[in-house]
């Protein structure tokens, strides 16, 4: 953490992204509680993209995704209204439903769109509903700042970019999405933190 006083950055949400996702209110190093999740994680993206397309294992997935445009299969906006919905604030490529281009699909009919397409679409589904719940947890508890971690991250860019853009959107620049640099290993630096507590020392925090 990029701060000269540590207690600057209490409190703050941390969102754990998994098989599942676990959300975090921290408000100090030693009190912190679990205030919500959802069932919807790293472990969705990759069961249904199993079911959905060939990729034979995550990452494989994640590297589709990157190639895909979920245009092909996402309704948009303009799709539905043939522009930007400005009454309400809708811009016009705003996702208004996930997967509805394939309702369009007649029996037998060939798909206008790709495996890559469908991974990307799936990839969005599963980012945007984690940073719009975590945003509303966020708004709800105070906290400006998130921080995300956990192994479905992967630093692929697409990934953190659509989290950010869910939180910068739902919040109106209001909270901020921020991203663990080892955020695979966070659940082993914490089983170590845990132990060395037993130990004869005095040295050993977060920071």
């Amino acid at each position: 953490f990029q701060t000269s006083n540590p207690q600057d950055m209490f409190p703050y949400l941390l969102v754990m992204i998994g098989s599942g996702v676990s959300v975090l209110k921290v408000e100090s190093e030693s009190k912190f509680s679990r205030i919500g999740g959802t069932a919807t994680g790293g472990g969705t993206f990759w069961g249904l993209g199993k079911l959905l397309t060939s990729a034979q294992s995550f990452d494989e997935l994640l590297s589709l995704a990157e190639q895909g445009d979920h245009r092909k299969v996402d309704m948009l906006v303009k799709d539905i209204y043939g522009s930007d919905y400005s009454l309400l604030g809708l811009p016009a490529d705003l996702i208004a439903s996930s997967f509805g281009k394939a309702i369009q699909l007649g029996p037998g009919q060939e798909r206008p769109f790709s495996e890559a397409d469908i991974a990307r679409s799936l990839l969005y589904i599963i980012s945007n509903d984690i940073g719009q719940i975590s945003c509303l947890y966020a708004l709800l508890h105070r906290i400006k700042r998130i921080y995300f971690g956990g192994f479905f991250l992967r630093h692929r860019p697409v990934s953190l970019h659509t989290i950010s853009f869910s939180i910068n959107y739902w919040s109106k620049g209001q909270v901020q999405a921020n991203f663990l640099r080892h955020e695979g290993y966070i659940g082993a630096i914490g089983a170590f933190l845990k132990g060395a507590q037993a130990l004869d020392t005095k040295n050993y925090s977060w920071l």
